[in-house]
């Protein structure tokens, strides 16, 4: 098993933050924060800008680094299942997009549904995400309380 490094973007524009709405194997919804998996030689900020275009359409620019966390998958059914996502270091960071206008997304991530606009306001403790730890982000984030490394989080399933 690898570890298997990912970067993900945040997005806030007008009041709302871009997410991917995505259903677990159990059919529970969950939102991700647009990115993915980081492919050799390739950098971190560039694999922010494919990731998020592959994954919502629209082309962004790297802001800055925000926060490292960490997900360990618990769950030995999962392990066994999907081998390659039961250990990975998130490197989150602010970006902005370049236009308002959106291309046809190309690959969506795993479970993900559709990218969506959420009001930050509906972002409440009823709304599960992914990472778990995002609201803490967008927190430290207004406290201007950045970067910070949040811990690893350790999770059954999604």
């Amino acid at each position: 098993m690898a570890i298997r490094c990912a970067t993900k973007a945040i997005i806030v524009e007008n009041g709302a933050i871009l997410l991917n709405r995505c259903k677990g194997e159990d059919g529970d919804i969950y939102y991700d924060l647009p990115g993915g998996g980081q492919k050799q030689y390739e950098s971190m900020e560039r694999t922010v800008v494919r990731e998020v275009k592959e994954e919502t359409g629209y082309e962004v620019s790297v802001e800055r680094f925000v926060a490292l966390a960490e997900e360990i998958n618990l769950s030995a059914e999962y392990r066994e299942k999907y081998p390659e996502y039961t250990h990975r270091v998130l490197h989150v960071f602010t970006a902005k997009l370049k236009a308002q206008k959106r291309d046809v997304p190309t690959e969506k991530d795993f479970g993900m549904e559709e990218s969506v606009w959420m009001p930050l306001e509906k972002l409440d403790d009823n709304v599960k995400t992914r990472p778990g730890c995002l609201k803490e982000i967008l927190h430290r984030i207004a406290e201007k309380d950045v970067p910070v490394y949040l811990g690893t989080e350790y999770i059954d399933r999604y």
